[in-house]
């Protein structure tokens, strides 16, 4: 199965990011959107893993998350990867507390790498993927995508806990279902 960590976001927090990504769905045929309730934040892409991995996984995972305490973070503003000249994934920014967003992934990726996991050789930049570029994009349009929400305020989150996630692809879309929710702070994973 294909698996990830991530961070799940409030339906009110979704719903303000899928109107304000509305007017932009005119490029469908050249952008793969992601569904509204697969908005999140991504923490760590597993790839494939087996079922027999999953349990192993938790008790990394739980180590990860006890030296962080649960805290709040904004979702604000928009850009793209590698660069808006270039997009290729379409994404929602997360602000404040960066420094708590970062230590988290760091643990994650400290716990994983000892399970065989590769490490991400990019920095982290923590974000919610909003669209993934399939076709040529007219000039200037990831500006005008960036400048357009650059002052929008998606809401608040508050991360008590995150989530291991299965991706289910299929032609309609991926689908990702919660595997098990890991409570940060001193605690075990639970089943969702």
């Amino acid at each position: 199965m294909r698996a990830f960590v991530g961070v799940g976001l409030p339906e009110a927090c979704r719903s303000a990011i899928a109107r304000a990504l509305a007017p932009f769905r005119t490029e469908s045929g050249r952008i793969a959107w992601v569904r509204e309730q697969n908005l999140h934040l991504t923490l760590k892409f597993l790839g494939e893993i087996s079922p027999g991995q999953v349990d192993g996984l938790l008790t990394l995972l739980a180590d990860a998350a006890a030296g962080v305490p649960s805290f709040d973070f904004d979702l604000a503003g928009a850009g793209a990867f590698p660069s808006l000249r270039a997009p290729r994934v379409l994404w929602v920014g997360i602000r404040e507390p960066l420094e708590l967003v970062g230590k988290l992934q760091q643990n994650i990726e400290t716990a994983l790498s000892r399970s065989g996991f590769p490490r991400e050789d990019r920095p982290f930049h923590p974000h919610v993927t909003a669209g993934r570029v399939t076709g040529a994009l007219p000039p200037g349009w990831g500006d005008r995508f960036a400048g357009a929400l650059s002052g929008i305020r998606f809401g608040s989150a508050r991360a008590e806990s995150f989530q291991l996630y299965e991706s289910r692809l299929s032609p309609a879309g991926a689908m990702y279902t919660v595997m098990r929710d890991i409570p940060l702070g001193a605690g075990r994973s639970r089943t969702v």
